[in-house]
């Protein structure tokens, strides 16, 4: 009887070890590693600060879309990406309030350079700003 006892807590002490050794040489995994955050910064009169937000393309592939907000209004995008380098496209999309629908911009107006490309690493968070200007100037920072 001592015999089971003993082999019992010694088989107990045995799989406690080896749970917790498993456990800590998991790496920890990151979920929405890549965001984008996009701005307009040309509207300076509250009255022609549209509603908007942007369809996000990812190696060429629908993704996602922003928040919606006013065109001064930070939009938000996040999603989980692969380790590697990606090209990432922004479309702009407005409010049409007489006819109340969303309708993409025409070419002339949509941010310039429309896209960039990024490097997402492994175990690390890619972050990219975005802020349009006047005539859809865009300048880019972080996430190169």
């Amino acid at each position: 009887m001592k015999k089971i006892l003993f082999l019992t807590l010694i088989l107990a002490a045995g799989c406690t070890t080896t749970k917790k050794s498993i456990q800590e040489e998991t790496p920890p995994i990151l979920q929405n590693n890549f965001k984008v955050s996009i701005w307009d910064s040309h509207v300076k009169d509250p009255r022609n600060d549209r509603r908007c937000f942007y369809r996000i393309y990812i190696n060429k592939q629908p993704v996602g879309r922003t928040t919606t907000g006013l065109e001064s209004q930070l939009k938000t995008f996040e999603t989980e990406l692969e380790p590697n380098n990606h090209l990432l496209r922004i479309e702009k999309w407005v409010l049409d309030e007489e006819n109340g629908r969303y309708v993409k911009l025409n070419n002339i107006e949509q941010p310039k350079p429309d896209y960039i490309y990024f490097i997402v690493k492994k175990n690390e968070q890619t972050s990219i700003m975005a802020q349009t200007g006047r005539y859809g100037k865009t300048t880019f920072s972080g996430g190169r």
